[in-house]
């Protein structure tokens, strides 16, 4: 059953096959989480999420339509209505994070060299004023760029997710790469004004 496409195994869960639920979940649990994390700022709203997320998967399983897209889009439409949702709910402030995906990542490189402390600082230096940049973009925007950089999606899967046209998706993507390079660089961007 690991062998399975996403698709067959959502036919598998909309019969109530668990151990096909397990597997989903398996492989996109440290994802969605991640997206709703960035997304929130918050670990203890986003592990809330995330249960809500795949609880309602399960039930609604039967509701997936390969014909009309594929189950990643899917899957991130519905934990990104969930993450809007809660956060008109409770009116928290947006926030963003960038969760470590490994923590190797930390102190090797690209090449499995072992960084210098220095190097580590100068990373950790650049994440954070990215974070705090990210954190100065409207949530629509944010959510288009953090689907692109960090969840890797492409405009017309973003486009289904969030649904906003594809066009739309891509000016909010410019306009905040745009923002971004104001906030990161505001001497350069001047310098080419």
């Amino acid at each position: 059953m690991e062998n399975k496409q996403d698709n067959e195994l959502m036919y598998l869960v909309a019969e109530k096959n668990t151990q096909a639920l397990k597997i989903i979940y398996k492989r996109y649990e440290m994802r969605v989480f991640n997206f709703i994390y960035r997304y929130t700022g918050s670990r203890g709203v986003a592990q809330e999420l995330i249960q809500e997320t795949f609880t309602r998967l399960w039930f609604s399983a039967h509701l997936f339509d390969e014909r009309k897209g594929n189950f990643k889009g899917w899957l991130y439409t519905m934990a990104l209505n969930i993450t809007r949702n809660e956060m008109s709910k409770k009116e928290y402030l947006y926030g963003f994070k960038v969760m470590d995906e490994t923590v190797q990542h930390l102190s090797t490189n690209n090449n499995g060299i072992r960084e210098t402390p220095e190097q580590l600082y100068e990373e950790s230096e650049t994440r954070n004023s990215v974070i705090n940049a990210l954190t100065q973009l409207k949530p629509y925007i944010r959510e288009v760029i953090i689907l692109k950089n960090y969840d890797h999606l492409k405009f017309k899967e973003i486009a289904e997710v969030t649904g906003a046209p594809e066009g739309t998706v891509k000016a909010r993507y410019l306009k905040g790469i745009d923002i971004l390079k104001a906030i990161l660089n505001p001497k350069e961007v001047i310098n080419h004004v």
